[in-house]
């Protein structure tokens, strides 16, 4: 799915995306490459983490280490 595509299911706006992918927090780490339902399922968590206090700092050790154990 494109980036508006992903913007629209998720409720998150397009340029959040950009700066959450950018920072490394997503699997997709090109904002101009086709994202996924797995990149949907991340940006759910990051939201969800986000929400609940942490940081974007927090989330750039966090994440690799979430993507990691989930790929074992």
């Amino acid at each position: 799915m494109t980036l508006e595509q992903l913007a629209a299911q998720s409720g998150v706006a397009a340029d959040k995306i950009v700066a959450y992918t950018k920072a490394g927090l997503l699997p997709c780490k090109d904002e101009h490459a086709t994202f996924s339902a797995d990149d949907q399922y991340w940006l759910d968590m990051v939201n969800c983490f986000l929400e609940n206090g942490s940081s974007v700092e927090d989330l750039k050790d966090l994440m690799p280490l979430c993507e990691q154990c989930a790929a074992s």
